[in-house]
């Protein structure tokens, strides 16, 4: 019975090396064209099919990058511009407004009360303000204008959004 293994262990492989040296120093693709014949194979078969989705990959790929570089070239451009953006804070209204030449990016509740009838509802944006269903006690409107010379903004409470009142808490080890 050991000698039955041995001789099927040996013949095994001798089959595998037979099959591993196929294609001897030849790719699969020089392979399969060097004879008409073996493009029924299984391995040029798959092989073809490997090659279709790849190109088609790369193609995909291609149009991808495409798409991308052109919007970071868009990114780029919009970088370059100058960009002023103010925050305004209003108490106690139903609005939020930009003052001229500035447009509305931004419109939110900041403080409200149960007793005042808790939060508002948002019911109408355009780009110079934002309305809001009843009167709210505060209000941060974020107002942005483009270009070198923007025009004067009033009412401005600071053009950067408001540090945290609470510090950091202490870092223990």
């Amino acid at each position: 019975m050991r000698i039955a293994s041995v001789i099927a262990a040996a013949a095994l492989a001798l089959f595998a090396a037979g099959c591993a040296n196929r294609t001897g120093d030849m790719t699969i693709a020089e392979w399969c064209a060097a004879d008409a014949g073996r493009a029924d194979t299984d391995i040029c078969k798959q092989h073809t099919d490997t090659e279709d989705v790849r190109s088609s990959l790369g193609q995909r790929i291609a149009e991808t990058l495409g798409i991308a570089n052109r919007a970071q070239a868009t990114a780029d451009q919009a970088m370059t511009r100058n960009v002023v953006c103010v925050t305004r804070t209003l108490n106690r209204t139903r609005a939020g407004s930009c003052d001229p030449g500035y447009t509305l990016t931004g419109c939110t509740q900041t403080r409200y009360s149960a007793r005042a009838g808790g939060m508002a509802i948002l019911r109408s944006v355009s780009d110079t303000e934002c309305r809001y269903n009843s009167q709210v006690l505060e209000v941060q409107v974020r107002c942005c204008a483009m270009g070198p010379n923007p025009p004067p903004a009033t009412m401005v409470r600071d053009t950067a959004p408001p540090a945290p009142t609470t510090p950091a808490p202490a870092r223990t080890s």
